[in-house]
């Protein structure tokens, strides 16, 4: 069984906090960070500052991403339901189109300020994506510790492969349509 350490949720009640709870802290501390500062890079219009974030984001969110799209959002289905999975896969797809865009952007493009808008949208719908994460949080609580350990286990075994966001996203949508 996997040693927990407590963590308050109210005045009257203490919970332990899972390896799973602390490792998904762990990746969304760090993507929200990237994607606030991406966002921020974004609103002044620097490309040089939002393409090094947005290359960065492809390496670091691959693993995540993947666990949560073929792991931990199947089994989050039967808890919150199939509408909240896909809100959430819609929300991946705006953070992956922003990433993808200026990850294929020229160092020297000129970008339309329209182009500026839109990428700030994703950009900040995946922000909120990140920062709305208690409801997964509440919802692992649900999922006994045996079935924890194991979808911790998924999630390390995804940090070690490491696929980037975008070969992740394609090796994904070329499996659906084979």
């Amino acid at each position: 069984m996997v040693a927990r350490e407590p963590r308050s949720i109210d005045s009257t009640m203490v919970v332990p906090k899972s390896e799973l709870v602390r490792a998904f802290e762990e990746d969304h501390a760090l993507l929200g960070r990237g994607f606030h500062e991406l966002s921020t890079a974004l609103r002044a219009a620097d490309l040089a500052a939002a393409r090094r974030l947005a290359a960065h984001l492809d390496q670091e969110a691959g693993a995540h991403i993947a666990f949560e799209e073929v792991v931990f959002y199947p089994r989050l289905g039967e808890i919150l339901g199939v509408n909240e999975v896909e809100a959430l896969q819609h929300q991946h797809t705006s953070g992956l189109a922003v990433v993808d865009r200026l990850c294929r952007t020229p160092p020297d493009a000129e970008i339309a300020a329209s182009a500026w808008r839109e990428m700030l949208r994703q950009s900040e719908e995946m922000e909120g994506h990140i920062a709305e994460c208690g409801e997964l949080f509440e919802a692992m609580g649900r999922i006994s510790d045996e079935e924890q350990t194991v979808l911790t286990d998924a999630l390390v075994a995804w940090r070690r492969k490491r696929p980037s966001w975008r070969v992740f996203a394609e090796t994904a949508q070329s499996a659906k349509i084979e």
